[in-house]
């Protein structure tokens, strides 16, 4: 990506200001329940600050990982703020902090995104809100959900990381990793995956109907079990980040175009 997400993110505030001071400039010249449609799509300018401040939040997370084995002492003990705790529960308190802050991200900027790119009957239904693989690269209806071009693009350019970052999101807040997720639970082990770790991640993984054909990355990138973990977090990252920042990128420049289009400004 030629921007990073935060630039992304700047460049969607500029875009949404300038459709909240079309629709200033214009008022009334909407049936009103469009323009209450645009105005609530521009509010969304306000959020760019705090999506911003969780995207720091992802990298304090993927910062606590960072040779957390090498700092164990002899008990098998590593610091945790102010205090010491096993590197077993801080290794699993890192990546669950980490996926929560990646995903939690994820949401909310889908969440925006959806309110143009998504069929008015998604947005309708508030127990199926928008969301990156159900609704942009997942293989069980997306295309009823969201324009072609966007389901597509996304799916087959950054389907399997996301699936990845995804069934891993799921494996470790939901199950807790399961317990013998890594190759042991000391320091010796680091980050290593195990075998039966490995599986349920794939099991999950299938359920989106996603493969590595569907990443602009290749077949070359096929993680396994015995894989540093966070290095299968550091490849997904900047892949998610592109995937959301062409969403947010499209939403805007087409609710922005649109409204110029609806006042005669093109």
């Amino acid at each position: 990506m030629s921007k990073t997400l935060e630039d992304r993110l700047q460049d969607a505030k500029t875009a949404l200001g300038k459709v909240d001071g079309a629709i200033a400039r214009h008022a009334g010249k909407l049936a009103p329940d469009v323009e209450t449609q645009f105005k609530a799509i521009a509010t969304f300018a306000s959020n760019v600050e705090h999506w911003n401040q969780m995207l720091s939040a992802r990298q304090t997370a993927r910062s606590l990982l960072e040779n957390l084995e090498q700092q164990a002492d002899q008990n098998d003990d590593v610091p945790y703020g102010a205090s010491k705790a096993k590197f077993q529960t801080v290794r699993l308190l890192g990546v669950q902090g980490y996926l929560a802050a990646q995903w939690a991200l994820a949401d909310r900027l889908v969440g925006m995104a959806g309110q143009v790119l998504c069929i008015r009957n998604s947005l309708q239904d508030p127990k199926n809100a928008p969301q990156l693989v159900s609704h942009f690269v997942g293989g069980k209806g997306p295309e009823t959900k969201t324009a072609a071009i966007a389901f597509y693009s996304l799916r087959h350019s950054f389907g399997w990381p996301i699936a990845i970052s995804y069934a891993l999101r799921n494996h470790f807040l939901h199950d807790g990793a399961g317990g013998d997720f890594f190759a042991g639970p000391t320091a010796a082990s680091a980050f290593r995956i195990s075998v039966p770790g490995w599986a349920r991640v794939e099991e999950r993984v299938k359920e989106y109907n996603i493969n590595a054909t569907h990443s602009r990355l290749g077949n070359t990138w096929a993680p396994s079990a015995g894989d540093d973990l966070r290095k299968i977090l550091d490849t997904c990252a900047p892949e998610i980040d592109e995937a959301l920042g062409v969403l947010v990128g499209s939403a805007c420049q087409i609710a922005m175009a649109h409204v110029g289009f609806m006042f005669g400004e093109d």
